[in-house]
């Protein structure tokens, strides 16, 4: 490596090796002196983004290192010259910082960072390693990567040790140790898009790439590929990164121009139909924030005004609900099935026809005999073994009738649903269905759960 690199021709010598400065860095990232014009220094606000360093940071906890008996036996081969990190000096700050508490996640439970100061590190030198990367092209950056002990503070050490020595006019806070001027920087923080729902709705808001100006089609996800090829990577070591480039990126460019007039034809048809006073509030909007990302006093536009809702939510509003009632004195219509779980059951019987009309018609002219047989279990069992068992359970928990006509279909409609099992049943002279539909919202007890059971009953027990 060293002689690859000239290092027995420098004056210095071995000795006098950079941190960093062996290794083979991104042909396409910034890199003064080297690919950037002259002046670029100067160059004004709007031009920035063509000039900006694109990193991904992640942990791969599945790369465990088992105990040595010690240094001087098994001694690191690196001394921070290429991509790993000064071993001394990383240990050294990390034995500063060995009484720091870990803050825990304000966002999802991310067990990444909430569990860091408890994972088991019995028989283990790392518990993983951690790696900083092009965003863009999967390159490893100079002295980005290293194990990983306990807490998230290793993984602050190796981003702020790759940004050593570069140029960059964005960044933010950093540790001292590495002396760089961090009041004249400025950084930019997203979320991988495949990472970010896993999110709560204020991180999707403010750490999306989607919503930011400037960075393209970036997904950050680049340590992810590198990991799902980790273990095979000694037979997919060689130049195909480098001698590609060239066409991956043409083929980037292209698909992103194709799509690019795409949106602004959208956007354009979207833009002549709008007033004016629309489109000047919104300009103004999007102009303000984007100009102040981090100025947390003005709101980002393009939050979303009204959430929908989700079967989920729908299913929690019902639980407070009924929470709500049990408070108040109301018991539950069965000491084992809730009103709230009814209402469910009717749900998931509403999904399960929906899910058969669109089998059924996707199928086809010219269907199999497989496919018809496949089809044909599935309404068997949505007629029979679903919708029957489950109107009987239904019918059986609803709440106490409030007028003589609810009392008989009461009783009527779970004998009409056990005849309609029988061979010889009718349906067009014994329907249960039509029997339930003559059960009126006025029938029953004026109780949200009841009102609600008979809506959902008349929808969902419909399964020819």
């Amino acid at each position: 490596m060293l002689k690859r690199f000239g290092r027995g021709h420098d004056p210095s010598g071995i000795d006098g090796t950079l941190q960093g400065e062996c290794v083979v860095l991104c042909p396409v990232c910034p890199q003064p002196g080297n690919n950037l014009p002259d002046g670029w220094q100067t160059a004004t606000k709007a031009k920035w983004w063509l000039y900006a360093v694109f990193l991904a940071i992640d942990a791969n906890f599945r790369l465990k290192r088992r105990n040595i008996s010690s240094d001087q036996a098994d001694p690191s081969l690196s001394k921070g010259w290429v991509y790993f990190v000064d071993k001394k000096d990383y240990k050294a700050f990390l034995a500063e910082h060995l009484t720091d508490v870990q803050e825990k996640s304000m966002c999802s439970s991310h067990n990444t960072v909430n569990m860091a100061d408890t994972k088991q590190l019995q028989g283990l030198t790392a518990t993983g390693v951690g790696t900083v990367d092009c965003a863009h092209n999967n390159f490893k950056w100079p002295n980005g990567v290293w194990d990983l002990l306990r807490r998230y503070i290793n993984m602050d050490y190796l981003f702020f040790s790759t940004l050593r020595g570069m140029q960059l006019e964005m960044l933010n806070v950093i540790p001292s140790i590495h002396g760089l001027d961090y009041l004249s920087k400025v950084i930019h923080f997203f979320v991988p898009k495949f990472h970010l729902p896993a999110h709560v709705a204020k991180c999707q808001m403010i750490f999306s790439f989607n919503f930011t100006r400037f960075v393209g089609r970036t997904d950050g996800e680049a340590p992810e590929r590198g990991w799902s090829n980790i273990n095979p990577v000694a037979s997919k070591i060689g130049i195909g990164k480098d001698c590609r480039l060239g066409a991956s990126l043409l083929y980037k460019m292209k698909d992103a121009l194709a799509e690019k007039a795409a949106h602004a034809l959208a956007f354009e048809e979207f833009d002549a139909v709008i007033t004016l006073e629309h489109h000047s509030a919104w300009l103004a909007e999007m102009q303000a924030w984007e100009d102040n990302p981090n100025d947390t006093s003005i709101s980002n536009p393009l939050k979303a005004k009204a959430m929908a809702i989700m079967q989920a939510g729908v299913r929690l509003k019902l639980a407070e609900l009924e929470a709500e009632e049990l408070q108040q004195g109301i018991d539950s219509l069965h000491p084992e099935i809730s009103p709230s779980m009814l209402i469910a059951s009717g749900i998931d019987l509403e999904e399960e026809q929906h899910r058969l009309a669109n089998i059924t018609e996707s199928m086809g002219q010219h269907a199999t005999d497989t496919q018809k047989g496949s089809l044909m279990q599935m309404r068997n069992s949505l007629r029979w073994n679903g919708c029957v068992v489950k109107v009987q359970i239904l019918m059986l928990r609803m709440p106490l009738p409030a007028s003589p006509k609810a009392h008989g279909l009461r009783k009527k409609i779970p004998v009409s649903v056990d005849g309609a099992q029988e061979p010889s049943y009718n349906h067009e002279k014994n329907s249960w269905q039509g029997r339930l539909e003559e059960l009126a919202d006025d029938h029953v007890k004026p109780s949200w759960t009841h009102m609600l059971l008979v809506k959902v009953l008349r929808q969902a027990v419909v399964c020819d």
